[in-house]
């Protein structure tokens, strides 16, 4: 089994990775550590939890010059919940390395508070693209020419909020060309051509083709046009998750889904745009505490945040974009763990369930009912009505299509219906009434036969 310690990493690095409780290299680590300790630029392309982040710190903060009070590491986030993740790993490398000094900047904090304390330049600096640009740009407050390693995290984020004006802005800053490592969950074409730009790599780590975890199952479940509120705690009752992401795709969907929870007593909380950043702050710290079983959420949540340990991940709606359904569900079967995605549909709205089965998505079919999640093997075919009527036969059918015949008119008599199916139910009857008395008949002849002991 591989280790840190093969790479070549001090010993003070693979001491602080096993204090902090890393002791195997995951595959994209593996891959991305050894070239990035030998100042290669390369692109990584891995689905979400397979450890892309530490696999760019650790061998940034390995070839930092901790006596060096100057900037030589600057990794730019999308949004200002990931800044702060990377950062919250970043952080306990200080411990170990004495003189290291890593800072934060985002919009969380006035520009004043980012800006204190920068007589004493960190090395290694997190931000999001437009508070970077403000305060290294704009107020000049870091001199950027000692910059070695550029790392842009969740590209194809960077690049769907429009921020790579901002990055262009801090890249052409930089004094000579640094090294450029680029992460993304997914490569689009589009997004190659940005990056075009800043890196001239002939590596690429491709994760595979899946855009989430292969830990990660697909579940399709007919919630049977049961309100999702009422579907999603008969599904919670039946299923008894230990931690669960519920996403959807509209902030009022959220806090209902959320105030419906909370009123029966579950440990829920909600997180969404309508939260202040204090509280989405707050909410994130108390989440990563484990103080909930169950978060509402919508798609703020579903880019690049960490939750350990979630097992499910339910989608009450799928998203009008459906590549935000890959990231809801690798909130799930991360860093190797198993995980199961969840998403409730009706049977008159399938077309986006369509869309991603299209995609490749391999999902399987459940049914929700009152106390069960049932197996459904028809899953999003056209489900066929069947009837218990038994079919005319022989001379009971000959009968009836006689009757039919005879009363068949042109014109429309009142009642006609009516008096066509007594008709009809009067020759059933008979035949009924045949039935029955043939089957009478048999038991009495066996009756007969026992008692004489012909049998």
């Amino acid at each position: 089994m591989a280790s840190f310690s093969a790479f070549n990493l001090s010993e003070r690095m693979v001491s602080a990775l096993n204090k902090m409780g890393y002791q195997e290299p995951s595959p994209v680590q593996s891959s991305i550590i050894p070239r990035a300790l030998r100042g290669e630029s390369l692109l990584c392309q891995s689905p979400t939890g397979s450890g892309k982040t530490h696999s760019y710190l650790i061998p940034i903060i390995e070839r930092i010059d901790v006596n060096l009070p100057r900037l030589q590491a600057l990794v730019v986030c999308p949004s200002r919940e990931l800044a702060r993740q990377v950062y919250e790993f970043a952080k306990p490398f200080e411990k170990y390395y004495q003189r290291l000094k890593v800072r934060l900047f985002t919009s969380e904090e006035d520009k004043s508070n980012n800006q204190a304390g920068l007589t004493s330049a960190p090395q290694l600096l997190i931000g999001t693209p437009g508070r970077l640009k403000d305060i290294l740009i704009d107020e000049y407050a870091l001199d950027l020419h000692g910059i070695k390693t550029l790392v842009l995290d969740e590209a194809d984020m960077l690049m769907e909020y429009g921020y790579f004006d901002d990055v262009d802005a801090i890249y052409t800053h930089i004094g000579s060309t640094p090294q450029v490592l680029v992460f993304s969950a997914t490569l689009q074409q589009g997004l190659k051509q940005q990056l075009a730009k800043y890196i001239e790599s002939d590596f690429l780590f491709s994760g595979g083709e899946d855009k989430t975890s292969g830990d990660v199952s697909h579940h399709l479940v007919d919630i049977k046009h049961v309100g999702n509120e009422a579907a999603l705690k008969n599904f919670l009752k039946i299923r008894n998750p230990y931690l669960c992401l519920v996403f959807a795709s509209k902030k009022a969907d959220v806090r209902a889904i959320y105030e419906s929870l909370r009123q029966d007593d579950y440990a829920v909380t909600m997180y969404s745009g309508d939260l202040e950043t204090r509280e989405r702050r707050a909410t994130l710290k108390k989440i990563k505490e484990n103080r909930y079983q169950i978060i509402v959420c919508s798609d703020l949540l579903s880019r690049g945040i960490d939750i350990q340990d979630v097992t499910d991940v339910i989608s009450i709606d799928l998203p009008s974009e459906l590549e935000y359904y890959y990231h809801r569900a690798g909130r799930s079967g991360r860093f190797g763990k198993k995980g199961d995605s969840w998403v409730f549909y009706n049977a008159d709205n399938t077309k986006r369930a369509k869309l991603l089965l299209e995609q490749g998505v391999k999902f399987d079919y459940y049914t929700l009912g009152k106390d069960e999640l049932s197996v459904d093997p028809v899953g999003l075919a056209k489900k066929k009505k069947y009837t218990t009527k038994k079919p005319f036969e022989g001379e009971e059918a000959t009968e009836i299509k006689k009757l039919k015949a005879r009363n068949k008119t042109d014109k429309v008599k009142p009642a006609y219906k009516k008096k066509l199916n007594w008709e009809v139910e009067r020759v059933k009857n008979k035949y009924r009434r045949k039935a029955i008395q043939k089957s009478v008949n048999r038991a009495k002849a066996r009756k007969y036969s026992k008692e004489n002991g012909d049998e």
